[in-house]
Formats: structure tokens, sequence, C-alpha cells
């Protein structure tokens, strides 16, 4: 009998490895390695304890805006808002609690009630006049930008005091923070929600397809909307983490986030037409975005550089998910 393997076998491995690498985080999981080991080379310390606990405390606070941004990516829209969201709920959070002489977890719950709320104001503007969330969320985000502001005068809003929910939130053990096991737990309960169940089958569908989605029963309107309210509730949350660290709120450091939020998703391999997408990815987009970042500052680069390296990255992925999907859709075609 011959050695070769059986004609079966051979064709497995084949439609096994295209699997394999027509998964959303294929491509971004190949481009983590490279960034760690570029960056490695050119400076030992990129992997030290300390460095990699500054990442992933980083990654902890853009990781949780991105999943709820992939979540919503996914069913097929987006929200520009959640930089401001960000910036705005710690801040009622922080002014609640100490104008009204309230403990710092019940000023928590009102902060992100409001954040539900913005992301609720979001979903019933876009989808009850069917206007583009494009412009909805932008319009969302000046609005809010504007009022705090307004509140603050554009000041750092400080926290005085050390208090237990701070701690909870993102209490430091050696070099890495709390924060990081919050992001972690967020990103597994959304894989398991999105891989696992049928809500995660009916936001694929309707950002696949919403029409055909609502001929097989999905009530695609319901999906979106509840998709709004988790990334606006997501984002206040990120928020509080943040300020649980720093102990004040800058006015000014949501907008950037934004972007690093969505690079994230479409780095992580989700289509901003919706119907594909991982939170896996996702998290391996914001863990690869904080490791540029803070690769360009050990190897002594400007930090200017960090935006030109994300554009970069975000075209060659888009090229390949253009390529990968249409491949697969032509085979389908066929």
């Amino acid at each position: 009998m011959g050695s070769g393997a059986h004609p079966s076998q051979v064709a497995l491995k084949r439609y096994s490895w295209k699997k394999l690498i027509t998964r959303p985080e294929a491509g971004v999981t190949a481009g983590l390695v490279v960034v760690w080991s570029v960056f490695y080379l050119l400076s030992p310390k990129f992997l030290w304890p300390a460095n990699v606990g500054s990442i992933c405390t980083v990654a902890a606070e853009m990781g949780i805006i991105a999943v709820g941004m992939a979540f919503l990516q996914i069913s097929g829209e987006m929200d520009l808002s959640v930089g401001s969201v960000y910036v705005f709920v710690p801040t009622i959070m922080i002014q609640s609690s100490q104008a009204f002489h309230l403990p710092v977890f019940i000023g928590f719950l009102v902060a992100m009630a409001f954040a539900a709320l913005v992301g609720f104001i979001n979903g019933t503007i876009t989808l009850r006049f069917k206007l583009p969330s494009f412009i909805v969320t932008l319009a969302t985000m000046m609005l809010l930008s504007g009022l705090l502001l307004a509140i603050t005068g554009g000041f750092i809003t400080q926290v005085s005091g050390e208090n237990l929910w701070f701690t909870i939130l993102a209490k430091r053990f050696g070099d890495f923070r709390i924060s990081f096991l919050w992001m972690i737990l967020i990103v597994l309960f959304f894989h398991f929600t999105l891989n696992s169940t049928r809500y995660g089958n009916w936001a694929f569908a309707t950002g696949g397809n919403e029409t055909i989605a609502r001929k097989m029963g999905i009530n695609t309107l319901r999906v979106k909307m509840t998709n709004f309210i988790t990334c606006s509730a997501l984002a206040g949350f990120a928020g509080c983490v943040s300020t649980a660290r720093v102990y004040s709120v800058n006015p000014s450091v949501g907008f950037d986030l934004m972007f690093d939020a969505m690079a994230s998703g479409i780095i992580g391999g989700c289509l901003l037409t919706g119907g594909r997408g991982s939170i896996i990815g996702t998290l391996l987009g914001v863990l690869l975005l904080s490791s540029v970042n803070s690769g360009l500052i050990l190897a002594g680069a400007s930090p200017y550089w960090y935006r030109a390296f994300v554009g970069a990255i975000i075209l060659v992925v888009v090229i390949i998910n253009l390529v990968v999907v249409g491949g697969r859709r032509g085979k389908v075609s066929k």
C-alpha cells in the first residue's frame, strides 16, 4: 500500500486550512505576532511585565468600548458618539455624587442610566426616521461634547479621596490592573452571545441582509436597538473605569479613543456594512493598536507616527477582507 495520504484526508486538510485563514481573526493574529516580534527586536523592554501591564491597561479601556462598537457594527450600524459618552458619563457620576452627597456607586448607576438613554435615543432616531446612524451619532457626539464643555468649562473634573467602587473598577495588582479582567469578562460574555446564542445569529443575519432577516421572522429593529444601547452603555462603563484609574475626567480625551475603538473592530474583522465580525478579533485589534503605541514610544519614535501606522494597518486589513469575503461570495454564487 502507498504511504501517501488518502485524497479525502488531503481535501479535509485543505478545507481546514482555508477555513482557518478566512476567519475574521486570522489577519489581526498574524499582524499581532509581527508587531510584537519587531518591537521586541527594537527594544527587549517591550515584553517586560511593566510594559505589558501598561499595554493591557490601555487595551482594557479601549477594548470595552470596542466590544460594544463591534457588536453594533456586526448588525450593520455604527456609533460615533461613544467618545463623548466615554467622558460625559463619568462626569455625571462624579458631579451627581458630589452635588447630592451620594455614594459614588449610586452616581455610577445614575450615569449608566444616562448612557443607556443616549443609546436608546440614537437607536430611536436612526430606526424610526430611517436615517444613517453615521449622521445621527455624529450629531449626538457634537451635542454631548458641547454640553460637556459648557458644564465643565473645559476643565478637568477631579475626584478627591479613595472609594471602594473605584478600587473594584481599576485597582492595581503589581504591573496590572483589575480593569483588564473586566474587559476579559466582557469579551467572553459577548463572544459567547455572538457565537452560541440565537441572538448572535440574529445580529449576524440583521447585518448581513436585513430584508431577508425580517422575512425569517427576526425583529431586526429590536436587535439594532439593543445593540445601540449596549454600545453606549459599554462606552460609559469604560469611561468610569478610566476615571477610577486616574481619579479625574478630561473632557478632551474621548474623540481619539472613539476612532481607535472603531479601528480595532475593523482590524479585528468587522465589516462596516455588517454581517461579519468577531469579538475575539476585536480584542486582538485592541491589543495590536495598544502594542503599536507602546512600541513606538520604546523605540524612540515620534508618537505622531502612531496615526500613520493605524491608517496603514486599516488599509491593509480592509483590502484583505474585501478579497477574502469577495472570494467566498464568488464561490457561493458559482
